[in-house]
């Protein structure tokens, strides 16, 4: 059986696990915070509170 893991589920986290799935038998996606059972918004850094802006 062969395993991916992927460190973090921000979008391109979900992405990047999305496209090992075809590739692996299984895909564990690790994340700091706990998630939700079902579709939820996540806290995080607010796009005004960014270095970029």
């Amino acid at each position: 059986m062969t395993k991916a893991y992927v460190i973090g589920a921000s979008l391109a986290g979900l992405l990047a696990a999305s496209a090992l799935a075809g590739r692996f038998d299984q895909v564990v996606v690790l994340d700091r915070d706990k998630l939700p059972d079902r579709a939820a918004p996540r806290r995080g850094v607010p796009p005004k509170a960014t270095a970029v802006s």
